[in-house]
């Protein structure tokens, strides 16, 4: 059974999510929300700047193309990449779809594929994001202060 989304969930993150979800229709793999959004659904508000989502790269390839917007080679970072990677920025808020996505630790990259999936419902439809201890270990993993400062407060809502 799907959670309610935080009624204190500010207008336009709930309209660019349950437009996240309508475009997600019909993807084959398992997909989640991560970042400022993820904790946002689990009570941490704080500035939402942009709508992160973790897919395979095939269902990223699969939403981009019927959203009509062609992935484009991310660069990467030193820390992060994707194999496919779009932005999406009809919504009120910007959505990155990440294909494929990975993080590099002790000189490795590594997959960042949740094993948790919590199910939030959003104007009637249903979006996703991994469990709240997950998350706070996938804000502790990226490492970068704004991840670190959401990790803690997640953790203060425990």
């Amino acid at each position: 059974m799907p959670s309610p989304a935080p009624p204190d969930l500010p207008a336009p993150v709930l309209r660019t999510l349950a437009m996240l979800a309508d475009a997600s229709t019909g993807v084959q793999d398992s997909w989640w929300l991560i970042g400022g959004a993820a904790a946002g659904l689990h009570g941490f508000q704080s500035a939402i700047p942009d709508v992160d989502v973790v897919m395979s790269a095939r269902d990223a390839r699969q939403v981009l193309s019927k959203l009509d917007i062609p992935p484009v080679d991310d660069g990467g970072t030193a820390l992060f990449r994707s194999e496919v990677f779009g932005r999406w920025v009809e919504p009120p808020l910007p959505v990155e779809f990440m294909g494929g996505f990975q993080i590099r630790t002790q000189e490795v990259w590594r997959p960042v594929e949740p094993t948790t999936r919590q199910s939030f419902l959003v104007d009637g439809r249903i979006v996703h994001a991994p469990s709240r201890p997950e998350l706070i270990e996938i804000c502790r993993r990226f490492g970068r202060p704004k991840d670190l400062a959401r990790a803690e407060a997640l953790v203060r809502l425990e």
